[in-house]
């Protein structure tokens, strides 16, 4: 984090910042979009700085093709305005009753301002926080705008991660480490999931994790339930134990699944752990730049599947991941799924995740002018412990 001689607490310097925001007002001169409004929390923070965990309110950023943003926040949010954002201006509302028309009162009030409430505005149609009562309140107040969807241009911006953004990553990486070290120690016979998740997340903060607090920890019988949350679920001998934890770090977040064993693993538990670490050794060596996305995917599903350990394979093999809101898990920009048309490029951080006969094993991985880059770098085995 950096402090500015305005005293604002900025997570990247103020240059980084005018690059983004120079980078995505060349995106909408290509589009014809003298200015757009979002939404998405992720894309407000990657822009403006801003950051708040009150996100359950409305909260917005008008950005014009010439000139500096305007965020749209409802008025207690102005000391967070203050100190985390380069951004100066600022509309706000106060709560209220009926609060829908507020908010978008405040999002015409901050176009009005710019001069730009009439003509084309962009809006982040993909957003999870522009309802369809927040669209068509906004339909309905600024009847001279022709609203129309915006080419995700941040989201694209995105997914090349600076040197700065990559820094964060690692630091990511050693926090998840941290939490997964700390859970997989913990297992003994008679310890309940609960316990292990205490362990994880204490070791995680005190690595420096931040908010929030994020994980799957499942055992037994429960690990097909690959989403689960842990339970009093008491440990058992012979038991896997399936991990999927998040490490954040400045806002962003570096992912890792392993799975271990309570006691000695047998025989067949270490076929099926060797077996899926095997597949995905040799799909993240493929991930070199400027290979198709496709390529990758194929080494992944298709062996996974002839090994027998899994009947079907539809979920993504891999998504994009960096900076991330609750409740988005990932970035979902690009995904590693069968029919997929885009390459790899210098700069794009995945999840690569492989899951199969209740087991689970992933890195997040870098791409590199070289080729991949293991950011989570922890051995990526079959644990034994109790």
């Amino acid at each position: 984090m950096m402090e500015s001689s305005s005293g604002k607490h900025l997570e990247f310097s103020a240059e980084e910042y005018r690059t983004r925001l120079r980078r995505t007002q060349e995106e909408m001169a290509k589009h014809e979009l003298p200015v757009v409004l979002l939404h998405q929390p992720e894309n407000i923070l990657y822009l403006t700085g801003f950051y708040t965990t009150g996100y359950f309110s409305y909260h917005a950023v008008a950005v014009p093709q010439k000139g500096d943003p305007v965020l749209i926040v409802r008025d207690m949010e102005v000391p967070a305005v203050r100190s985390t954002s380069w951004v100066t201006d600022y509309t706000t509302y106060a709560d209220a009753a009926d609060p829908v028309p507020v908010w978008l009162d405040a999002a015409k009030r901050a176009l009005e301002g710019m001069g730009l409430a009439g003509g084309r505005v962009g809006l982040d149609e993909h957003s999870w926080f522009l309802t369809l009562e927040r669209y068509r309140m906004l339909e309905s107040l600024l009847p001279a705008a022709k609203l129309v969807k915006e080419p995700r241009i941040i989201d694209h911006l995105r997914l090349i991660k600076s040197p700065a953004e990559i820094e964060y990553l690692r630091g990511a990486a050693r926090v998840v480490e941290a939490g997964m070290q700390a859970g997989i120690d913990a297992i003994a016979p008679g310890v309940v999931e609960r316990e292990l998740g205490a362990a994880v997340f204490s070791s995680a903060v005190m690595a420096g994790s931040g908010m929030p607090l994020s994980g799957i920890i499942l055992s037994g019988s429960r690990t097909d339930e690959l989403h689960g949350d842990y339970t009093d679920r008491l440990l058992e001998r012979g038991d896997t134990v399936y991990f999927e934890l998040s490490g954040i770090y400045q806002k962003y977040w570096a992912r890792l699944m392993r799975t271990a064993v309570v006691g000695q693993a047998s025989a067949e538990q270490q076929r099926v752990a060797e077996t899926i670490i095997g597949i995905q050794d040799k799909a993240i060596a493929l991930m070199q730049p400027g290979t198709p996305a496709s390529v990758v995917d194929k080494a992944c599903r298709e062996p996974l599947i002839a090994s027998g350990l899994r009947e079907t394979y539809t979920n993504r093999a891999g998504y994009s991941l960096g900076l991330n809101y609750r409740p988005s898990a990932g970035e979902f920009i690009r995904e590693f799924v069968p029919g997929v048309n885009w390459t790899l490029e210098p700069g794009m951080v995945f999840h690569m995740l492989m899951m199969g006969a209740g087991m689970g094993f992933s890195e997040t991985v870098l791409v590199t002018e070289n080729g991949p880059e293991r950011l989570t770098t922890m051995d990526r085995k079959l644990f034994t412990r109790g």
